[in-house]
């Protein structure tokens, strides 16, 4: 090969593409970029017959670039030629006249001499495969110049002691910070997509773009996927786009190349965004989906009343058995999905699984014929319930660990028609609060006014606080948050709970059990004779536990607990309906707080639309309210992959919180019409349910929709 320059080659030379490399890497590499041409970028390698080594200098390239690469073969006495032009050039105009460039004296050569080089030397363009990304001008290999939870803090997404308690519970379970932060509902994962973008100098994947054709994924083995987080998005049978936990790993990127013999182009994919992917790509069919298929083959499984308990029995002690593990799998499946409650509901002719996600219900799957009442006895048995009943309800429970968590499992069963219908609640055991060291009431969707209002009831030594709403709207959640506050080595807390479902350090809690006749009721009494200062009941649900919590307060105690009532107003009623007398309300109570949890928008395809007026119609009941709605774009749900096209992610609480103030404890004392007290509130600075969803609405947090579903529409 000729040691000769052309003179039009050395003039080619753009000093765009120089600059994106030092020149201690070109003359490590032994390479050097020319020009775009014809949406091509032009590389003279020296031995660039070595696929290896060409192979990883045009990983680099195109990582860098972001551009197709042609190989043009260089000499060693060629390449110092071109490097000592590069270097005389620094003043070189940034915008060369194109040139045709031609290569230099290329002995002929066969079409597969270069390999996968001769494959990226195709007519077809990148773009064709790239999803479409947003890069923020981001230069491709650039180093990290901060943590990611510096970056963060930085951006003022996270807070100094939310990334505490994310670095906390990474520590415990071995997930990345990024993932820890959405999982924890601190940040979006559009958010963490953009901040790793900036912080490792690579475009992203968007959500779109993770519907991957099967006949994609299957061009990496599974294995290798796994290993190297690597999952390929598309192709155009002669690059790749690839998106990667890690992906400036030049090897993975190599061995991409060796695997498929195409050009890997590399995207940034979030943890939590990869596991998604596993869970889809490699794991379409269901446990229990393939647990029904096995059922439906199994000729075995035969139904006889007059051996059920044999049957079952057997089941109980073989966990292999597959009604055993059909069950199980129910329930994982459930706690995958992050279910409160577990419906097996019988119809005319089947029995059908629900789960409860956010507060709706889903039909998951219909159970196979074959095992439907093995099914419902197998859950009994291990659940210690009476599987020769069917009469009458039942009660059980029992403990499941699943991913080194515990759960509590309550399952009821009732009888329907001639069958039985079962429900299983899910509950985490000994959950714990994270940052026992943060004093700070944090409730999901609460104001900061309202987090006020609520430290200002906890500083009373003494009366109740009520926390209020239907099953499931995170009461317990908010009495933990207060006892969280209050929690110190002056005080002794003590507790009556069914079940215990958050463990306090410091805090003494008792478990509610009627066999031992360890009720709230008989707790109450007995904890008055410990030296209580703050005491947290489960429920107010009688007379006689309402009159302990009452004399509790009354002789020196702070008492929390809760009460199933609609609205703060409505609890003042229902307490003098279990008996109690007003005036004796009026001096104990401290404060009432009614809450509800509300589905959030999906922040990746919430769409904005002007809301019609018979929509507004169904929430508002004021000129006000409806004034502030005119003219003003709110959110609708539409679905995507990210919120498995719900249009929903998570909830979020609302609060109607009523301090006892003088004005309030005059009129409960006189007179216990709701409608009067919530007037007397209100224009104390109460505000409503109501109020509270129209604000949620306005800010684009939810829509009209879940405001109706949550609240009601309008009768006024």
């Amino acid at each position: 090969m000729s040691s000769f320059i052309p003179e039009n080659l050395k003039e080619s030379i753009n000093k765009e593409y120089i600059n994106k490399f030092s020149i201690d890497i070109l003359k490590q590499e032994k390479f050097v970029p020319i020009n775009k041409q014809d949406d091509f970028l032009y590389v003279g390698i020296v031995d660039a017959e070595n696929r290896e080594r060409r192979n990883s200098i045009l990983t680099k390239v195109i990582l860098t670039t972001k551009l197709k690469p042609k190989v043009i073969a260089l000499t060693e006495e060629q390449f110092d030629e071109l490097i000592m032009f590069c270097e005389e050039q620094n003043n070189v105009a940034d915008e060369p006249v194109l040139i045709k460039i031609e290569p230099l004296n290329q002995p002929e050569k066969s079409d597969n001499q270069f390999g996968q080089v001769d494959q990226l030397n195709q007519d077809s363009q990148i773009d064709a495969v790239v999803p479409n990304i947003r890069s923020n001008n981001v230069a491709s290999g650039a180093p990290p110049k901060k943590k990611l939870g510096e970056q963060l803090i930085g951006d003022g997404l996270i807070t100094e002691e939310q990334l505490t308690m994310a670095l906390t519970e990474s520590k415990q379970t071995g997930t990345p910070i990024g993932s820890v932060l959405v999982k924890l509902g601190f940040i979006h994962i559009e958010q963490l997509r953009e901040a790793l973008s900036r912080q490792q100098g690579y475009a992203h994947v968007e959500s779109k773009d993770l519907k991957v054709e099967p006949n994609v994924i299957r061009l990496l083995p599974e294995d290798f996927v796994k290993e190297n987080q690597a999952v390929p998005i598309s192709t155009d049978g002669k690059t790749i786009v690839v998106g990667m936990v890690h992906p400036d790993n030049k090897q993975v990127l190599n061995d991409i190349i060796y695997l498929t013999g195409l050009k890997p182009f590399p995207l940034i994919l979030t943890h939590i965004e990869y596991e998604k992917c596993i869970n889809n790509f490699f794991e379409t069919k269901r446990e229990t989906e393939k647990l029904m298929e096995e059922i439906s083959l199994d000729e075995n499984i035969i139904i006889m009343e007059e051996s059920l308990w044999n049957q079952v029995e057997k089941e109980f002690e073989d966990e292999s058995n597959i009604v055993a593990r059909f069950a199980s799998s129910l329930i994982t499946e459930a706690i995958e999905k992050k279910a409160s409650d577990i419906h097996i509901e019988p119809r005319n002719d089947k029995y059908v699984v629900r789960y409860r996600t956010d507060g709706i219900l889903r039909q998951i799957l219909e159970v196979p014929s074959k095992i439907e009442n093995l099914l419902i006895s197998r859950l009994k048995v291990v659940a210690r319930m009476d599987i020769a009943e069917h009469r009458r309800p039942q009660d059980g429970s029992f403990t499941l660990k699943y991913n080194n968590k515990l759960y509590n499992l309550r399952l009821n069963t009732l009888p329907v028609g001639s069958k039985e219908k079962m429900v299983i609640r899910i509950l985490r055991s000994e959950m714990r609060i994270v940052n026992k060291e943060n004093k700070k009431i944090e409730i999901v969707g609460a104001l900061e006014e309202d987090i006020k209002k609520i430290e200002l009831m906890t500083t009373s030594p003494h009366g109740i606080i009520l926390a209020t709403g239907p099953t499931g709207s995170g009461k317990t959640t908010t009495l933990y948050s207060i006892l969280n506050r209050v929690n110190n080595e002056m005080v002794n807390i003590t507790t009556v709970e069914d079940p215990v479902e958050i463990k306090l350090e410091g805090i003494n809690q008792i478990q509610v059990n009627a066999k031992a006749d360890i009720t709230f009721a008989s707790c109450m009494r007995a904890i008055l004779r410990q030296d209580p200062d703050i005491i947290m009941v489960g429920e107010i649900r009688d007379i006689e536990t309402l009159d302990a919590a009452i004399y509790a307060s009354l002789t020196g105690h702070l008492v929390l607990s809760t009460v199933h009532t609609n609205t703060a107003t409505a609890t003042i009623t229902r307490l003098i309906n279990m008996g109690a007398a007003p005036y004796l309300i009026a001096s104990s109570l401290v404060g009432v707080i009614a809450q509800r949890l509300m589905r959030k928008l999906c922040p990746m395809c919430k769409e904005l639309y002007n809301p019609t007026e018979q929509e507004l119609e169904l929430i508002v009941s004021s000129s006000e309210d409806y004034d502030g709605f005119i003219g003003n774009k709110i959110y609708k749900a539409v679905g995507c992959s990210n919120c498995d096209d719900m249009g929903y992610v998570g909830r979020m609480g609302i609060y109607e919180i009523m301090p006892i103030n003088r004005e309030l404890k005059k009129i409960i004392t006189n007179s216990n019409i709701a409608h009067e007290i919530e007037e007397i509130a209100v224009s104390c600075g109460m505000k409503t349910l109501q109020r509270s969803g129209l604000d949620a609405i306005l800010k684009g947090e939810t829509t009209i929709n879940e405001y109706i579903r949550v609240l009601g529409a309008n009768n006024e």
